[in-house]
């Protein structure tokens, strides 16, 4: 029952949310909430480990877990953990401010864990339609959060949210349709096939090759806009920069890889079915188009989250880049980037979302410079996580980006390397100059009062950084050969 209860636990958690009557007990169930799921998430990595390239499985295969749906699991209750820890302080300095209601916050106590238990419902259904519900679970709930604080601001971004993802999830629905069509044979319409992905994936070179690119590119145009691939990203600078930090960091942090897995079921049951080359065609140039476009936008932007949010779209890039060119390195790298990745953004957003809170304001024109001076702890987990973010050593996402950059030139794709590079490249000068204009130099004029130290500052903002500086010289071998085995089964190799 390992998966039904890595399934029901943050459930149960948002259900007695609703019940509990003080705001403690609502921080406490949240933090040990998540806390249990990590611990299961680890006993799951070792129940995919021991079933030998298999896979665990429930309620007659229903819910099933291979060594992907492990590795997602996983980086879902680590950014979850992380955000409810920076949560519990949070809100109590937007409550004792009166930007927020005591309801209001526990409705993001009752969402949240729904929202988590909806990204998890996407990695551990076999089902494709189950899948796409579960991806419509998370939109539901992670627009709602969007809108937590009730301006205009928000109302319009969670508007632009929903009906952009609506749309992409109406075209996400018609792909799943065609592939369950492309099963049908003729002459045995009595025969009704099964909808799980593993079944499928077992008859993949005997379905229906027209059915299968139409049911491609509608799933590759529907999740991309959940994923925030360019062109149909416009929903994502707005969801980032008006949600409340926490939730920010989640909707970046993994609601986006979250897409990029439902992508990727689909990518893998095309290859088998066509080869490799149609699918990962197209996921190159979706991922390339939108580290390409990334970079402009980094470079002009004036607002912090809407800056860390176009980041975002370049490293969500690179991961389906990444995938598309089908190397061992590449889809080896492309996976341990989103685990870096997921490590270090959420850390980005918790120090926008103390910036916010100490001085009202986002934007880099009116905050000026002098942040170390002012907001001293905070500036430093800011320029750490952006020299992190931005792919310089000594952190992962160096090594994940090395991997995949060292494995995209020897794999013969030149033209797609360099453009690869240069997204990299564009998106890393303009993330550091903005940043250092924002950290460095002398505090404004009437200094803002200084930021003062507290266990709850210090743990939120070092306990992603410290795991992330760990996991980059240190990489367990359990980790590595769930990574290597999830790799194989993108490439579809045996």
């Amino acid at each position: 029952m390992l998966l039904s209860s890595i399934l029901l636990l943050p459930l149960a958690a948002g259900v007695l949310c609703l019940l509990v009557p003080r705001r403690g007990l609502l921080e406490a169930v949240n933090i040990s909430a998540f806390g249990a799921l990590l611990l299961l998430g680890l006993d799951l990595l070792a129940a995919v480990l021991a079933t030998n390239r298999g896979a665990v499985t429930e309620w007659n295969e229903f819910l099933r877990a291979d060594a992907l749906s492990a590795w997602m699991v996983l980086l879902i209750s680590v950014v979850s953990l992380a955000s409810s820890f920076y949560a519990v302080r949070y809100f109590r300095r937007d409550l004792a401010a009166g930007a927020i209601t005591e309801k209001r916050v526990r409705e993001f106590y009752v969402l949240t864990p729904v929202f988590a238990s909806g990204m998890l419902l996407v990695v551990l259904a076999n089902n494709l339609g189950v899948m796409w519900a579960a991806v419509e679970i998370t939109a539901l709930s992670s627009v709602l959060l969007v809108a937590l604080y009730n301006r205009k601001t928000s109302l319009e971004a969670a508007w632009k949210y929903v009906m952009l993802g609506s749309l992409g999830l109406v075209l996400a629905l018609f792909g799943a349709i065609f592939m369950y069509a492309a099963a049908i044979r003729p002459g045995e319409a009595a025969a009704v096939p099964s909808f799980n992905w593993s079944r499928l994936l077992a008859i993949a070179p005997q379905l229906n090759p027209q059915l299968v690119r139409l049911a491609f590119v509608f799933v590759l145009v529907g999740y991309g806009t959940k994923a925030g691939l360019a062109p149909m990203h416009t929903w994502l600078p707005d969801a980032h920069s008006e949600a409340p930090s926490p939730t920010s960091a989640m909707l970046s942090g993994v609601s986006l890889k979250i897409a990029v897995y439902a992508l990727l079921r689909f990518h893998i049951l095309t290859a088998a079915c066509l080869g490799p080359d149609f699918s990962r065609h197209l996921l190159l140039g979706f991922g390339l188009g939108s580290m390409l476009l990334a970079g402009p936008f980094v470079l002009t932007q004036r607002n912090l989250k809407r800056l860390l949010a176009y980041s975002s779209l370049e490293h969500v890039g690179l991961i389906c880049a990444a995938i598309g060119l089908n190397a061992p390195l590449t889809v080896f790298g492309a996976l341990l980037h989103m685990g870096y990745h997921a490590l270090a953004k959420p850390v980005l957003f918790f120090a926008a979302g103390n910036i916010h809170q100490q001085r009202h304001e986002l934007d880099f024109r009116r905050l000026g410079s002098g942040l170390g001076r002012t907001m001293p702890f905070t500036a430093l987990a800011l320029a750490v996580a952006a020299v992190a973010i931005s792919g310089l050593p000594p952190f992962g996402l160096f090594f994940s980006e090395l991997t995949i950059l060292v494995g995209a030139f020897s794999s013969d794709q030149a033209w797609a390397s360099i453009g690869m590079l240069l997204g990299l490249i564009v998106v890393f000068c303009g993330v550091l100059s903005k940043l250092a204009g924002l950290i460095l130099g002398p505090a404004p004029a009437g200094e803002p009062p200084r930021e003062r130290a507290s266990a709850g500052l210090l743990l939120t903002l070092s306990f992603p950084l410290v795991t992330l500086l760990v996991f980059s010289f240190w990489l367990p071998g359990a980790v590595r050969q769930l990574l290597e085995l999830a790799a194989d089964i993108i490439r579809g190799t045996p």
